[in-house]
């Protein structure tokens, strides 16, 4: 009867409050008592294996160099140049009448100002020697040299060499002004920017109407201008080129030359007085 008295005996709630908390503590230390494993590092992956190739910058293209180079002639009996009065406050500086200078012959009929250009220029190597800077002057009521060629958006140099009041306007393709400067002083000097559209860049100056200039703008740097002995030289990459050569009141013609490494092209050129404009 005892043992019965026993199996029926009341539980008292602490010791099954008690029974609970330490079985609980019990789950709680268990994995702070096992043996930690230290992270391991991530494998190295085999050698090669998954990694990009490394980047190869692309060798340099080797470029020869050659040169082109040539006299430019106007056969015939040149019609002599046209003149126009100047105004009385100028004459002590520039004299009486100024002289057109859209066509300048020289002894054998060497033709000056004749813009020489590769047609393919921008689609070459960069030139080896650097572009010098453009420059017009103003002297004796004249602009020097009446024509130029220059890169598209170069800056352009403007010099008055005069005693006297000039202005410089430049026209863009829609004869617009680009930029209008006036030049004040002898031996000033200031610049402004070309448009950077390739194209012709009329120059006029408002005070001294008859002045003018041509400005030929491309979008490389592979021109020239003849001398007064209608010669050029021109440095450009080895291979086939064509060759434009332009004058303002002469038809533009051009040429194919085939250039190689280390030799010296001729180019020449003849035009008629037949053919001028």
């Amino acid at each position: 009867m005892l043992h019965l008295k026993l199996l029926h005996a009341p539980v008292r709630p602490e010791r099954v409050l008690r029974a609970i908390f330490l079985g609980s503590l019990v789950l709680a230390l268990a994995p702070a008592c096992r043996e930690s494993t230290p992270p391991q590092p991530p494998a190295a992956p085999a050698s090669g294996a998954g990694l990009p190739a490394p980047a190869v910058n692309p060798a340099p293209t080797a470029t020869g160099w050659g040169t082109l180079e040539g006299r430019i002639r106007l056969a015939g009996t040149p019609p002599k140049p046209a003149r126009q009065p100047t105004i009385g406050t100028v004459v002590s500086v520039c004299g009486e009448e100024t002289e057109d200078r859209s066509l300048v012959v020289g002894g054998e009929g060497a033709l000056a100002h004749v813009v020489v250009s590769v047609k393919e220029g921008a689609t070459l190597s960069a030139p080896r020697a650097a572009t010098p800077e453009p420059v017009l002057d103003q002297k004796r009521c004249v602009y020097d040299p009446p024509v130029m060629a220059a890169r598209a958006g170069a800056t352009l140099a403007l010099r008055n060499s005069d005693p006297l009041v000039h202005n410089v306007r430049a026209a863009s393709g829609t004869n617009r002004s680009f930029f209008n400067v006036a030049m004040p002083l002898e031996g000033m000097t200031v610049r402004r920017q070309l448009p950077a559209t390739p194209g012709d860049v009329p120059i006029r100056c408002d005070v001294h109407p008859w002045m003018r200039s041509l400005v030929k703008t491309f979008d490389h740097a592979y021109f020239a201008t003849t001398d007064a002995e209608g010669r050029f030289r021109l440095e450009v990459p080895e291979g086939t080129h064509t060759v434009v050569l332009w004058h303002e009141r002469l038809p533009e013609v051009a040429h194919t030359v085939n250039v190689k490494a280390g030799e010296t092209v001729q180019v020449e050129q003849t035009w008629n007085v037949a053919d001028l404009k």
